[in-house]
């Protein structure tokens, strides 16, 4: 699997492909839905072939953590807003998963709504 981002124009949308051995890559799948412009995707994949993808889009007013999943013969969900702190802007997430398919996302987050005073380290767990 790999993720990127990719504008349509106007704006950075994220976009996958997942690559079969013996039948090469797949087709190009948008996997985020939101109106304001993503960035920054990182991606994880657990021993059984299921994933995590994790980037930082805006709503108009600050950056937001997302992240969609990916699981193995059935394809990508629905993106979701893993942070919800609305104390300021929310960038650069990093993914890791296990092999039972645990995940930790973190990324930074301005810890200040002033903005640029301090900036925090935050982290969400998928199970």
């Amino acid at each position: 699997l790999a993720v990127w981002q990719q504008s349509d124009g106007t704006r950075y949308d994220i976009w996958a492909n997942r690559y079969t051995a013996g039948s090469g890559w797949g087709t190009a799948a948008l996997i985020e839905t939101d109106n304001g412009s993503a960035d920054s995707p990182q991606i994880a994949i657990d021993a059984n072939g299921n994933a995590l993808a994790v980037w930082y889009q805006s709503d108009g007013t600050r950056f937001n953590i997302w992240s969609n999943r990916y699981t193995a013969g059935t394809g990508w969900g629905t993106a979701a807003l893993i942070e919800t702190d609305n104390t300021g802007g929310a960038l650069y997430p990093q993914i890791a998963i296990d092999t039972n398919g645990n995940a930790l996302a973190v990324w930074q987050q301005d810890g200040d709504a002033t903005a640029g005073t301090r900036y925090d380290i935050w982290a969400n767990r998928f199970q």
